[in-house]
């Protein structure tokens, strides 16, 4: 493949997670603020309501990955879901921000938002799922997936900047005094944003045949497995089960941090004007991210996800001292450790695809790679029911510019500590718990390629 050409599948690539986070961030960033201080919904009731939609949804991005592995069309396994899901993903974004009066019907309303936010979870999981599951079959190179990977999360931090930097100015722009209405016109063009990346992606990536060693020494690959089957070699891949608990854990102190930044900055600091400019920020994640295949030439990936976490620990400590230039320095630090922290997750989960192939003999991208969607709504599960019960907990007024001593406790312990305390969870149960050693996989494989053009050649 061309230099041309691996830019083109990088770019295609990058902009499929681009696309699911234009919207992830919104709603990661600004959904519970908007139902609670826009729509006057109560923090508990949003609270509960992301809990129980996870709780519904939460093992989606296993169904999906089953099906992307007993996929068989024209265009691959796991390419065609960008098509078949990304349009009505676009959709569901533009009525996530969509919400009539009914009336004054307050049980109607709530029931719509119910319903639209089950909705667009639940698609969500079908367009993002297949990213993951994609990655094994756009190229065999351990070095590649590495480049891709990091591909994939320069341009979603590219994207995921602005939105942070843009999105609370441009509601204010085009709605002006009226904030649901500048919301629902934003909503519309981040829908049609999603539309058009998504659309893109299909029409220019490609899935490879060759991924899996067909050599005649091979041993046989077990594809095309039932549930059962495809759950048990799941289980029985420990380093992917230690993967997935700290994924889950990754995603939860990260949603529980996005959802209370804006919090935060508005009643902590009381410097709500500094909210666009602190989640900018995010783009400082991109150096994160270009710096995992440097890392990962020196470090074991597990390593470098050791290294991430407690590089955030440090940022977020450093968060906790009430000073402005401090909370700036703290949320660099702490989003390029993130940003490093989710490129290498990902490569990973890669990781643990080849080692299924490898060592186990089982070839099921889709179940495996369906961790960072489980993991992420999960994650959102938790973090919205901890955020929203926490601002309960802490007597949070929406309609109060200046909030009491125990609600501004609340919001110090969903942005600073929850993150720090599951970041050093993780980190040990890494120490502890992952032993795949990727280069050992690497090396045998490239061992049975040799072989195997050995053979041809004879």
């Amino acid at each position: 493949m061309s230099k041309a050409q691996l830019w083109k599948q990088r770019f295609f690539y990058g902009s499929t997670d681009l696309a699911g986070n234009l919207i992830w961030q919104i709603v990661g960033l600004y959904l519970l603020f908007y139902y609670t201080t826009v729509m006057g919904i109560s923090p508990a009731f949003v609270g509960t309501l992301f809990f129980v939609v996870r709780i519904i949804d939460a093992f989606d991005g296993v169904v999906y990955g089953f099906l992307i592995d007993h996929t068989h069309s024209k265009y691959g396994k796991a390419r065609p879901y960008f098509l078949w899901f990304g349009i009505p993903l676009g959709i569901l974004t533009m009525l996530l921000f969509f919400n009539p009066s009914f009336g004054g019907n307050k049980v109607f309303q709530l029931a719509w938002i119910s319903i639209v936010y089950t909705l667009f979870s639940l698609v969500y999981s079908g367009a993002n799922t297949p990213i993951t599951a994609i990655l094994p079959s756009l190229t065999k190179d351990p070095d590649e997936r590495t480049n891709l990977a990091s591909a994939r999360m320069v341009m979603t931090n590219i994207g995921t900047a602005v939105i942070g930097a843009i999105s609370l100015p441009m509601v204010a722009k085009l709605g002006g005094k009226n904030a649901e209405k500048g919301w629902m016109i934003w909503g519309i063009f981040i829908g049609i944003a999603i539309i058009v990346l998504f659309l893109g992606a299909f029409a220019n990536l490609r899935e490879k045949d060759d991924i899996v060693d067909d050599s005649a020494d091979a041993p046989e690959i077990k594809g095309h497995l039932s549930v059962g089957e495809s759950l048990k070699g799941a289980i029985k891949n420990k380093p992917w089960v230690v993967l997935s608990l700290s994924f889950i854990l990754l995603q939860t102190f990260w949603v529980i941090r996005m959802q209370t930044a804006v919090y935060y900055l508005t009643y902590v600091y009381r410097r709500a004007d500094l909210v666009g400019a602190f989640n900018g920020l995010v783009i400082v994640a991109v150096i994160g991210n270009i710096s995992i295949p440097f890392l990962s030439k020196f470090m074991k990936h597990r390593n470098v996800m050791i290294l991430a976490m407690a590089t955030f620990a440090i940022g977020e400590i450093i968060m906790s001292f009430k000073s402005i230039p401090l909370l700036f320095a703290g949320n660099v630090i702490a989003l390029v450790a993130m940003g490093a922290a989710f490129s290498i997750a990902f490569v990973m989960i890669a990781d643990t695809v080849e080692y299924a192939r490898s060592e186990m003999h089982i070839d099921e991208p889709g179940i495996l790679s369906s961790v960072p969607m489980v993991g992420a709504k999960l994650g959102m599960g938790f973090g919205g029911l901890v955020s929203g019960w926490l601002l309960t907990w802490g007597g949070f007024q929406a309609t109060a510019k200046i909030q009491g001593a125990k609600a501004l406790t609340a919001i110090s312990t969903s942005f600073v500590w929850l993150p720090i305390i599951l970041a050093l969870l993780i980190l040990v149960i890494l120490f502890f718990g992952y032993k795949l050693d990727e280069d050992e996989i690497a090396s045998a494989k490239a061992m049975k390629d040799d072989a195997g053009k050995l053979n041809e050649d004879a």
